[in-house]
C-alpha cells in the first residue's frame, strides 16, 4: 500500500462568504486583494489560515428582491494533522473573518460552522442588522 492513514478527529468546518463591491462606492475587490488581506490578517492576529478561497457569486432573487455582486467563499476545517478543540476553533476563525471583513472595507457576513450560523457586522456597516 502505497499510503497510510492517521488520526481520524471529529470533523468541523467554517465557511463565509465574502463580497467583493466596497460598499456603495461602486469600486471592487479581486481575488487577489483577499489573498493578501488573508495574509496580512492572519499574520497581524497570529492566526494560521489553512484553506481555500473559491470564487462566488452573491445571488439574491425572489419578488422585488435581486441582487447580485461577486464574492469569494472562504472555507477551512480541523485539519487532522493540527487539531484543535471546536470552540477554540469557531472563536480564532470568528476573530480571523471579523478582521478580514474590516480590512476589506466589508459590512456584514454570515459565518457558517458545522453546528450554527452566526452574522458579524463590521464599523463600516452604514445600516445595521444587529443592535
Amino acid at each position: 500500500m502505497p499510503y497510510k492513514t492517521g488520526l481520524n478527529i471529529n470533523f468541523f468546518e467554517a465557511s463565509a462568504i465574502i463580497g467583493l463591491n466596497i460598499g456603495n462606492t461602486g469600486k471592487s475587490l479581486g481575488v487577489v486583494d483577499v489573498e493578501f488581506a488573508i495574509k496580512k490578517v492572519s499574520e497581524a492576529i497570529d492566526y494560521v489560515f489553512s484553506g481555500t478561497i473559491t470564487p462566488a457569486k452573491i445571488l439574491v432573487a425572489g419578488k422585488n428582491k435581486n441582487y447580485e455582486e461577486n464574492a469569494v467563499l472562504v472555507w477551512t476545517s480541523v485539519y487532522p494533522r493540527f487539531p484543535v478543540e471546536k470552540e477554540k476553533f469557531k472563536s480564532d476563525f470568528t476573530n480571523f473573518i471579523g478582521e478580514l471583513l474590516s480590512a476589506l472595507r466589508q459590512d456584514r457576513t454570515s459565518i457558517n460552522f458545522t453546528d450554527e450560523c452566526m452574522m458579524i457586522e463590521t464599523e463600516h456597516c452604514k445600516n445595521p442588522d444587529l443592535k
